[in-house]
């Protein structure tokens, strides 16, 4: 949308993990070297950790696509696996056929070790080097962590025949700290932890980025550098998100740099504000809630904001607004809806009011009720170009969901998006799912359990439509199942203007 008004040939600010827009600021720099230790020939376990959103993964993609033509690398992203499986994921990586035996049935550990033994004596009698790079390691069961210990021992009499790479964040850390991984944790020959961008790296790094899109002069000045610094706190992810935020806000303000104000702007659209208590002890500024009808209990639920109907009304005063409403989600035509209490009470929907920030209103698949201080208008989320003052939807609310779910955590609601979710990254024959225990064996018994590999297919769900990818089951993710599955008879109208509704310019 801006490319051309900045004069830039891509997005600079892009928060997918490119190695060609990688900043090595001095830290970066030195992580990047942690990584090249493991082409030694010493190097059996290396761990790399940092917070969310400090660019691992782009280092990992960086260290890659650099390494030698002598290296073989198994990525492996997304850990949440049983042994067996992260067995087949390296072996898969490096290209070493590990089907089913003569008799249709999966290799066994040993079986899967001995594969992957051999090949590694044959690469390492070929001059060739091997590693794996396992990312987001802090979500790795215990079991996994012992079958990593019993890799590290693969190895002649000199050398290590496969070198891995524990990336994570900090809770990697207190996971190897552990007394019962103490054996793990001492075979660990380097490792290092990415601390957050200084304020004075910052203006360096918009530039570089700026420079590979294309674009070589400063398009921020030193207010705004310093109001970026200090809503993302240093953190790259945040600063792509508010910069790519702030240059749109500068393009649709005619503007040809970001200042200050812009910048604010930015943040407060991308970065969640602080909840903050009330001298009662409640949280009041931010709380999100949901409007309930008069049989609903009001809960607290994650980035709903509550309000009353007659609060509602108060700036949502053409009632033909909730007519419009209904008939985007293709609600009963015959049927007159004048308050969000009148369409609970005559449909199996309720309204929700988000506070979110814009670039998660864009993901919904839904129409949004927008309003900008003056008017509503009924709009597409692909349309939204500001944060609207306020935005109104429809969902179908999921029985037994109060608060967001995390994996470990036993819940109803686990069995509806075990359901929803049954085909979400299967492989070809998976007929049913494998549920892992607590214990960390397979099970078929704990179906309200929120199990590893549900939140490896949550986790890939997440990814697939945008969301933050952190398993937790909580409102925008559920709100995408509903969207992207379609399996809960919801439906909405992908274009307004087929039913004459007032579209924003």
């Amino acid at each position: 949308m801006y490319l051309n008004y900045f004069g830039l040939t891509r997005l600079p600010f892009s928060i997918a993990p490119d190695p060609d827009l990688l900043y090595l600021s001095p830290a970066h720099h030195e992580a990047l070297a942690h990584l090249n230790y493991a082409l030694t020939s010493h190097g059996g376990l290396i761990c790399l950790t940092g917070e969310v959103g400090m660019g691992k993964t782009t280092l990992c993609r960086a260290f890659i696509e650099q390494a030698p033509d002598y290296v073989d690398i198994a990525y492996i992203f997304n850990p949440m696996l049983s042994a067996p499986e992260l067995l087949q994921a390296i072996c898969n990586e490096l290209e070493i056929p590990c089907e089913a035996d003569s008799h249709g049935r999966e290799l066994s550990n040993k079986q899967l070790v001995d594969l992957l033994y051999a090949s590694l004596i044959e690469r390492h009698s070929n001059g060739r080097k091997v590693i794996c790079i396992i990312d987001e390691a802090q979500s790795m069961p215990a079991p996994l962590l012992e079958q990593i210990r019993l890799l590290t021992n693969l190895e002649t009499s000199r050398d290590k025949l496969l070198t891995l790479i524990l990336v994570g964040q900090p809770e990697l850390q207190e996971t190897l700290s552990q007394h019962n991984i103490r054996q793990l944790d001492q075979r660990i020959t380097a490792r290092f932890h990415l601390p957050a961008m200084t304020k004075q790296q910052l203006g360096p790094y918009l530039q570089h980025r700026l420079n590979q899109a294309g674009c070589k002069h400063s398009l921020f000045d030193a207010s705004a550098i310093s109001a970026i610094w200090q809503g993302s706190q240093g953190i790259p992810r945040l600063i792509n998100s508010i910069a790519d935020r702030a240059l749109l806000g500068a393009y649709a303000t005619g503007q040809k740099t970001v200042d200050k104000a812009i910048a604010k702007q930015a943040i407060s659209e991308v970065v969640a504000p602080k909840k903050s208590k009330s001298t009662s002890g409640q949280n009041s500024a931010f709380i999100p809630k949901v409007l309930l009808s008069m049989a609903f209990v009001a809960v607290t639920l994650l980035a709903i904001f509550a309000i009353k109907d007659s609060s509602l009304m108060s700036v949502f005063k053409d009632e033909n607004h909730y007519q419009k409403l209904a008939t985007a989600y293709k609600l009963n035509p015959d049927e007159e809806f004048t308050t969000c209490l009148n369409i609970e009470q005559k449909s199996n929907l309720q309204c929700l009011v988000l506070d979110w920030p814009l670039t998660d209103l864009k993901r919904l698949q839904r129409t949004v009720a927008t309003y900008d201080g003056a008017k509503w208008q009924m709009q597409q989320p692909q349309e939204l170009l500001m944060k609207p003052k306020q935005a109104l939807i429809l969902w179908q609310p999921i029985e037994g969901f109060t608060k967001a779910i995390k994996p470990g955590e036993s819940h109803s609601l686990i069995s509806w998006v075990r359901l929803h979710l049954k085909d979400e990254g299967s492989r070809a024959g998976e007929d049913e799912w494998q549920i892992i225990s607590p214990t960390g064996s397979y099970s078929s018994g704990f179906d309200q359990y929120y199990d590893p590999i549900l939140a490896n297919k949550v986790a890939s769900f997440q990814q697939r439509v945008g969301l933050k990818s952190d398993r937790i089951i909580g409102l925008k993710t559920l709100l995408a199942i509903q969207d992207y599955t379609d399996q809960d008879g919801l439906e909405i109208d992908s274009d307004p203007s087929t039913t004459n509704i007032e579209k924003a310019l």
